[in-house]
């Protein structure tokens, strides 16, 4: 049971990279030295890595500081937007658009395994700042 539980995250997981990562990379984000669309996916690809790695109590409170690192990176980008090019924002928009649901899925099952109340609140501002994007 619990490895059918391990199975289904690394599934969404999966699918979450291939929504985050199949958009064309955006164009006119480059804003003092800082490709804003290559900063998300980063930030996007980080938060899959380490919520793979969440199997138990233990490994979701040592992924937590990575978590909240994140969010404050997303909070930079979420600056950096309005700097952006019309087009630009657009762009990340839809990069943010495409990542949702995967996200908001895989904070679903987080909430349902024993550590979930550990990754919940974090989780949540990551959705919150992802919106902010949107």
């Amino acid at each position: 049971m619990k490895t059918r539980h391990i199975v289904s995250i690394v599934l969404v997981l999966a699918v979450f990279t291939l929504l985050a990562g199949c958009s064309s990379k955006p164009h006119e984000l480059e804003r003092g030295g800082l490709n804003a669309g290559d900063l998300m996916q980063g930030l996007l690809d980080k938060t899959t890595v380490t919520l793979g790695g969440v199997t138990s109590k233990k490994s979701a409170e040592e992924a937590l500081p990575v978590l909240e690192d994140i969010n404050k990176e997303f909070e930079k980008l979420i600056d950096t937007h309005g700097d952006l090019s019309d087009q630009g924002q657009a762009d990340l928009s839809a990069q943010a658009k495409k990542a949702m649901p995967g996200l908001k899925d895989i904070t679903q099952r987080i909430n349902m395994q024993s550590y979930g109340d550990i990754l919940r609140p974090t989780m949540h501002e990551m959705i919150g700042n992802l919106t902010k994007l949107l």
